[in-house]
């Protein structure tokens, strides 16, 4: 009777933490359902005219940057290029976006477009300096990057040399030795 309790309650424990697992996949599934619906609406909006694509492409042009940032960090650790502080800043980076953006969506919702101009100044100039600080991180990680240039130039002078001396060298009986000529001596 004992082992049987044991196991119902293994068995349980068990299919709460499927529920579990299956409940937080299908809300990320949602999250990121919402969020493409979200980035292709703002990008229809940008290509508009007036106040609101004002707006729509601020935000847009903002969340490209970071995406841009995001993509070039994980380019960067996928092939063991330094990377310094730019995870923790581009954490920051967007945690400012986040407020802009909810500055903006604030001023995206307002019935009265009148004053618009003059009201997306403040958020306007506040997403230049994250897209600006996004554009000297992917600058940065882009040099980081190509700091292997001076090893790749040292590598090509070697395979260079290395194609020369291969090019010069005589083979037995005045062939030059390129591929597919080879001239061996039989052995007996």
């Amino acid at each position: 009777m004992e082992t049987l309790l044991a196991v119902l309650a293994v068995l349980a424990v068990g299919w709460f933490a499927l529920w579990l697992l299956i409940r937080r996949a299908l809300r990320a599934a949602r999250r990121r359902i919402a969020a493409t619906g979200d980035r292709a609406m703002l990008v229809a909006r940008a290509y508009g005219v007036g106040p609101a694509s004002q707006v729509a492409r601020v935000r847009r042009d903002m969340a490209r940057a970071l995406t841009g940032v995001r993509r070039a960090l994980a380019a960067a650790q996928l092939v063991q290029t330094p990377v310094g502080d730019v995870p923790s800043l581009l954490a920051r980076l967007e945690l400012a976006a986040h407020a802009v953006d909810g500055e903006l969506r604030v001023l995206e919702a307002q019935p009265d477009r009148a004053g618009d101009d003059v009201r997306l100044d403040g958020p306007r100039s506040r997403a230049q300096v994250i897209i600006a600080s996004a554009a000297q991180l992917g600058d940065g990680l882009l040099h980081a990057a190509g700091q292997h240039a001076e090893e790749l130039s040292l590598l090509r002078a070697a395979c260079e040399i290395e194609a020369d001396a291969l090019r010069s060298a005589q083979a037995p009986g005045g062939l030059s030795n390129g591929a597919g000529s080879l001239h061996r001596p039989a052995r007996i």
